[in-house]
This record gives structure tokens, sequence and C-alpha cells, in this order.
């Protein structure tokens, strides 16, 4: 159901005011509106006497201007690489690696897009392309905010939610303003899509300026495997390296690309993000395709060495493999898991004794508790609620290394 502006205008007051676990309402908030929506229609005379203060400041019929995905006043954060593709009219975002057959490297986990206007009526335009060709995994699900707050309905994706579906352009309805003053509005790309940005839709008469909000906060680099990607969290906001960078204010250069091992040569990739913070986490599909632990360590070994030549002291957390319920027996295994575990243990070991003091090891199977419940029937997969929980624990073990880090360096 297309709600108008008037009734825009009833969903924004309502997510105003409302109240996460309010459990004594039977309907949910769309019903709500919706019905509000079908009785303002209905009793159109008496419900414009009611609210007529509220009606009386609302913006009428109004034009609208497009503010297009190249214009220097939107700002672009949280992404590996962008280039606006001049055909389509639309800002790409590239991720520099890919895993054959997928398509990854067109996702764009919580990549954003900000405009700054003092427009009431606002909309971002995006369009989902046919580049993730993963027939197996897929997530359009993305998120908006306004003046950094985000809603728990505040979502947006395409209307076909099938591992294989065509493309599509997608409209983001942000609630409309209750006033005219400037504020910032922001898309926030899903996790498991690949998806472009066409621009912003304002009043004709609003004025539009650039928000650099984002622009001083830290940069994270998150490397890893399909559980750094995101998979199988229901949305971006609910992955652990989303999770992370929101609880240390960071900006999230998510470089997860599912289904990947450990690769020497994604090490000079990663080194050249400029990031002020890296955590590995890859090595759960070296064990599940058999691939020996002595080869693994080569190629984390390979890898660091690459971030290191081109940020020789940007702290780096390794970290192990999480806990993996004995139920799931990958038939390419041929090795235990924790010999993985063990030989990143001592390449971070060895690296420590040769001079390398901002590397630092994080044991993986601590950072959720070893009960399958926290995790999806792919059972390697955290769920929303192991997510949540390897998000606290990681933050907080980050948070001392740096802390502890932060005194010697005092001293």
């Amino acid at each position: 159901m297309r709600l108008s502006k008037m009734e825009r205008y009833f969903q924004y007051v309502w997510d105003c005011l409302w109240i996460p676990g309010a459990s004594f309402f039977r309907k949910t908030r769309r019903q709500i509106v919706e019905t509000a929506a079908i009785r303002w229609r209905r009793w159109n005379g008496l419900l414009a006497a009611v609210l007529s203060l509220s009606a009386s400041s609302m913006p009428g019929s109004v034009t609208v201007k497009t503010i297009t995905a190249d214009d220097p006043r939107i700002f672009y954060s949280d992404y590996v690489s962008r280039d606006f593709d001049t055909e389509s009219q639309r800002m790409r975002f590239d991720r520099l690696l890919d895993v054959e057959g997928k398509g990854y490297r067109w996702d764009s986990p919580a990549s954003r897009a900000s405009i700054r206007t003092n427009s009431r009526s606002v909309r971002g335009v995006l369009f989902y392309t046919n580049k993730h060709i993963s027939k197996t995994a897929r997530n359009p699900v993305g998120l908006y905010a306004v003046d950094g707050r985000r809603n728990e309905h505040w979502t947006f994706g395409t209307k076909n939610h099938a591992i294989e579906r065509p493309e599509e352009r997608v409209v983001v309805e942000f609630p409309l303003s209750a006033d005219n003053h400037f504020h910032d509005y922001e898309v926030i790309m899903p996790y498991g899509d690949s998806v472009e940005f066409i621009g912003f839709e304002v009043e004709s008469t609003a004025t539009v300026e650039s928000t650099s909000v984002r622009a001083a906060k830290k940069r994270y680099v998150a490397y890893g495997d399909s559980i750094t990607h995101g998979f199988t969290a229901t949305r971006v906001d609910r992955s652990y390296a989303f999770l992370l960078a929101d609880t240390q204010d960071w900006q999230l250069i998510n470089m997860g690309f599912g289904g990947r091992q450990s690769q020497a040569a994604d090490g000079a990739v990663v080194g050249s993000q400029s990031a002020d913070y890296i955590t590995v986490f890859i090595g759960t599909n070296d064990w599940q395709q058999g691939r020996p632990p002595g080869a693994y360590q080569h190629n984390l070994r390979g890898m660091l060495k690459g971030i290191r030549e081109k940020q020789p002291t940007v702290p780096v957390f390794l970290l192990t493999p999480l806990w993996v319920s004995p139920n799931w027996s990958p038939p390419g295994a041929k090795f235990l898991l924790a010999e993985y575990t063990q030989a990143a243990r001592d390449l971070v070991e060895e690296l420590i004794k040769l001079g390398d003091s901002h590397v630092h090891l994080i044991n993986g199977s601590e950072l959720i508790d070893h009960h399958e419940r926290y995790f999806d029937r792919v059972l390697v997969h955290p769920n929303d609620e192991g997510f949540a929980q390897m998000a606290g624990r990681l933050s907080t073990r980050i948070s001392d290394v740096l802390r502890t880090n932060e005194i010697c360096d005092e001293k």
C-alpha cells in the first residue's frame, strides 16, 4: 500500500513515539498506519478538523529535484572503492576481490550515501543489479537513518526476495520531516546484494548541503570469509562486523567474501585501505576444503606481510576459527579444526618475536557460547543472537588491547 504525504507524516509521528517492546498493541505499526490512512480517506473532513494544526504545517503538492549520484554534496563512506558510471548515471561500489561464480565483489556491505537538506520530503533511489550471481546466497535488506538515528522498521529491499531475481529499481521513502530544519539522511547498503546508487530526490525549493559526519571516524577493515561478509544474519546491522564498528563508532570497510580461503595476495589489497584497525578472520573454509594447516599458515604469513608492506604499524587482530558443533562434519575436511587455530597462534607468536608488536591473536572459540542455538542451520554460521554475542566479546577484547597499548605508549 503506497502512503500519501499526510499518511507518511502519521508514520513519522508514530516512529517518534514508538516504544520498543510495547506488546500490548495487537496490531503492527504498519497496520495501524494503514488503518489511519483508510479512516482519513473515509472521514477526511472530520480528521482534517481534528488535525488542523498538524495539517496546516504540512507541505502541499511540490515538485522534486534529483541530486544525482555524482553530486559532490552526497557524502559516501564505509566503502572499499567506488566509481561513477557515466552511462548508467549510477555510483558503483567495488570491493576489488571476488570469489569465482559469486559476484561478491559487487556487494557493498554497510556502504553509505548521505546528504543534508531542509527538504520536508526525501527519497533515496537505488538500483539492484545482476552482478551478484551467487545461486546459493543473497540478502537484499538495507537500512536508512535520519540524523544518525535508525529505527527497527526503517529498512528497504527488493520486492523479489528470491536468491535469483531480476534487476530492480528501489525507492527509499524517508519519514516526512515535521519541520523545515536541516537533517542528515543516510542510506546503508545491504550486505548480500549488488546495489548501485542513483541519487536523492528532494523538494525543488529545498537547500542541499554535504554532510561529512562520518569522515572523522576511524576506518575499520574487516577481512574474512562469509562470516565477516554477514551470512547468515537477517540483515546488515545484525552482522558482527557492523555491530563491532557501531559499538566502537568506526567506519566499516567490509572485505568479507563468502567461501573465501586464505590467500597471501589479499594482504596488499587489504593494506591499501588506509585502515586504523584491521581484523583478519579466515580459515574455516581452509578447514572445510582440506587445505593443510601448514599451507594455511603460509598464506596467512604472506597476507600479513602484504599488509605490513602497506601499513607497518596498523593494529591487526587475527581471529582464530569459531567453535563448530561436532554435528557439522564437512566431507572435504582432512584435518582437525584445532590444528588451524594452533597454526594461527604459532604464527602470531613468531611475528611478535620478530618485532611486530602490533599484531594480536584473539581466540575465536571464546567469542560465542558453545551451543547450536547461536548458529544457523549451516552450523559454521552464527545467527543474529550469535553475531551479537560475538561482536560484544570481540569489542571488549579489542578495547582491552588498545587500552593496554595506549598505557604502554604513554610510559
